[in-house]
């Protein structure tokens, strides 16, 4: 009986444990937002109730600042947000246009004037991009970025190449369509680290890892933003000498939201090569679509969303090849 006892104690503590680790992983994309508390003569407020509410989904976390007027609130999904503070014998603060993002730590300093809880003082300042709560450098693409700036075959990780320090990597590479490889900072192309939902997405398979750095390959209408930190990450990153690249899915909200999209390419436009030419063959056939949709929506309303996206490539391209063989004597 005490030996069946002690074993049950091992498995749940391992289930804890396990979960324990989940929760740690899951929150490396999250963002943290953090500040102060102060009235108007710079007077350090404790126990202020701060709120800050989802815009999409109208989720709400809450926190009360420390004996110092400090508050943290954790684990929030990237999105915009209301922020509000309220203190009896205050008026309450309103902020509805703090903008979070993948993994970013934001202060926003919150200042209450005296008056009734009932009255509201709203503003528009947005939470500074300046992390000063951190010493990581890295840069963030948002959703609009990733949309409208042309990329070819609407692969994301080119748009890596916007910040600084950031090249393309070799021309083998680039010859074999090698997705997701470029060199930050002068280390290896496999050096760099990818995430997306704060899950490891790295590639370790055999055979150049199925010609993507990546296990599983985002579709640019799904991404809500990701970020590119080339140094000085914190340690939760700490397993790679290059990059991380912490990409986000976008999430459903209240308001059902999707799209439909197709890129399609033939030979209309194309120019015969110059094997074909030389040999008198007809141009080359060349016929790619890419295609697929998004959509989001409540399951329950303020409580359970769904996200999903498809997308599917069919690329057909006829090839000429030239052979030298041996002629009559």
């Amino acid at each position: 009986m005490a030996r069946n006892l002690v074993t049950i104690v091992f498995i749940l503590a391992a289930l804890l444990s396990s979960q324990r680790q989940r929760l740690i992983m899951a929150q490396t994309e999250l963002a943290t937002l953090t500040g102060t508390v102060a009235d108007t003569s710079e007077g350090l407020l404790a126990n202020v109730e701060v709120t800050a509410t989802n815009n999409g989904t109208n989720i709400s976390t809450t926190t009360t600042t420390t004996e110092n007027g400090r508050y943290f609130i954790l684990s929030l999904k990237p999105g915009v947000y209301t922020v509000t503070a309220s203190l009896v014998g205050f008026k309450k603060y309103v902020n509805s246009g703090v903008t979070l993002q993948v993994n970013q730590t934001a202060r926003l300093d919150i200042t209450l004037n005296v008056g009734e809880v009932s009255q509201e003082v709203t503003v528009s300042a947005e939470a500074p991009l300046l992390e000063s709560e951190t010493s990581s450098r890295g840069a963030v693409i948002d959703g609009r970025k990733i949309v409208e700036l042309p990329l070819n075959g609407r692969d994301y990780n080119q748009l890596a190449l916007l910040s600084p320090g950031v090249l393309n990597t070799t021309p083998r590479m680039q010859s074999i369509g090698f997705k997701g490889a470029f060199n930050v900072n002068g280390n290896r192309a496999f050096n760099n680290a990818f995430q997306l939902d704060g899950v490891d997405n790295v590639s370790y398979s055999n055979s150049f890892r199925g010609v993507n750095m990546q296990v599983v390959q985002p579709s640019v209408e799904a991404l809500q933003e990701f970020k590119i930190q080339t140094n000085a990450y914190s340690a939760e990153f700490g397993r790679s000498s290059g990059a991380l690249i912490n990409a986000v899915i976008k999430s459903g909200s209240n308001a059902i939201h999707g799209s439909a999209y197709e890129f399609h390419r033939n030979d209309n436009l194309d120019a015969s090569n110059f094997f074909s030419n030389k040999s008198g063959a007809s141009k080359p056939f060349r016929l790619r679509n890419q295609l697929g949709g998004t959509l989001g929506g409540p399951i329950i309303k303020n409580k359970t969303f769904f996200f999903g996206d498809y997308e599917g490539l069919r690329d057909r391209a006829g090839v000429v090849r030239i052979s030298s063989v041996p002629q009559p004597i």
